[in-house]
C-alpha cells in the first residue's frame, strides 16, 4: 500500500490552516494510524505550538546534519510522531540546504513505518511549499468564505498544478457560518478550477466557525481531545475518519527525496 501522505496547504496565511493539519493528525492517530506530522512551514513552524511541546531539534537540524532523524522526531499527542519546524523567520533557508545523501536516505526509511503523513505546507506559492505539495501529490487546500483567501487558494492551486500535473486536490472550507455557505464555494470554487484549470476538485466538507478554537490554541491543546467535542473537532475527526476509511494507494519513496528533487530540478532549469 505504501505511505499516504497529504499536504495541507493555503493561498494566504489566517484561514487556520496549521490548526487544521494538527488536529487532522491528532485525529488520525487517536483512530488507530500511525501518523507523522511535518511541519514544513520552513522558518515559520507553528505545529510545536499549537501541539503544547517543544522538541530540542527541528527539521532544519537535521537537513543541516546537526541531528539524527530519531533526534528530531519528537513524541506528540495520542502517539503522533511529530518533525517540528524553526521559527526562526529563516525562510530562504530551503533554498541555500545542501543535504547530504545519507540523511535523505535515513527520512526515507522512517518515513515509510506510518501509515499517513500530514504535511503543514506554508501558507502561499514560496519555494518550499510548492516542493511540498508536489511531492505529496494529494492536497488539501483550506480556505475560508472570504473573497481574498478564495481568490489566492486558486492562484495558489494554479501554481500547486503548474509543478506537479498529477495533484489530487481537496477542497476544506474552514469557518463556515453553515453548510450552504459551504458548498456554495465549493461549487463555485470547483466550477472554476474545471473550467480554467482542468482539474476536478473533490468537496472535503467544510468545518464550522467554532470559538473554541482559538480557546484551544491558546491553551496549547489539540481541539479534537476536547471533552465534550466543539463543532469543530466533530467535523475534522468525521474528515479524518473519512481520509481513513478512503484508504488508496500510497507513494513508495520519501517526501522528502522527491520535495528535494523538486527543488534541484528547479535550480537546474533556473541556471
Amino acid at each position: 500500500m505504501g505511505v499516504k501522505y497529504l499536504a495541507v496547504s493555503s493561498g494566504k496565511g489566517g484561514v487556520g490552516k496549521s490548526v487544521v493539519a494538527v488536529n487532522l493528525a491528532v485525529a488520525m492517530a487517536r483512530l488507530g494510524e500511525r501518523v507523522l506530522l511535518v511541519d514544513a512551514d520552513l522558518g515559520l513552524g507553528a505545529a510545536a505550538v499549537l501541539l503544547g511541546v517543544d522538541p530540542p531539534h527541528t527539521i532544519q537540524d537535521l537537513l543541516r546534519g546537526q541531528c539524527g532523524v530519531d533526534e528530531a522526531a519528537f513524541a506528540g499527542p495520542e502517539g503522533l510522531c511529530l518533525l517540528a519546524s524553526a521559527a526562526d523567520g529563516q525562510t530562504d533557508y530551503w533554498l541555500r540546504t545542501d543535504v547530504l545523501p545519507d540523511t535523505v536516505e535515513a527520512l526515507a526509511g522512517f518515513e515509510s513505518g506510518f501509515d499517513f503523513v500530514i504535511v503543514d505546507t506554508g501558507a502561499g506559492i514560496p519555494a518550499a511549499t510548492v516542493d511540498f505539495v508536489s511531492a505529496a501529490a494529494d492536497l488539501i487546500l483550506v480556505v475560508t468564505p472570504e473573497p481574498t483567501a478564495i481568490a489566492d487558494a486558486y492562484a495558489a492551486l494554479k501554481v500547486f498544478l503548474g509543478a506537479a500535473a498529477g495533484l489530487q486536490p481537496r477542497l476544506l472550507v474552514n469557518m463556515a457560518d453553515s453548510a450552504a455557505e459551504a458548498a456554495e464555494l465549493h461549487r463555485r470554487f470547483a466550477e472554476l478550477a474545471r473550467r480554467f484549470l482542468g482539474v476536478e476538485i473533490d468537496n472535503l466538507g467544510f468545518i464550522p466557525l467554532d470559538r473554541n478554537v482559538r480557546e484551544a490554541s491558546k491553551r496549547q491543546v489539540p481541539l479534537v481531545c476536547g471533552v465534550p467535542a466543539p463543532p469543530a473537532a466533530v467535523a475534522i475527526t468525521r474528515m479524518a475518519s473519512g481520509l481513513v476509511a478512503a484508504g488508496g494507494d500510497g507513494i513508495g519513496s520519501g517526501l522528502f527525496a522527491r520535495a528535494l528533487a523538486q527543488r534541484q530540478a528547479a535550480w537546474v532549469s533556473s541556471t
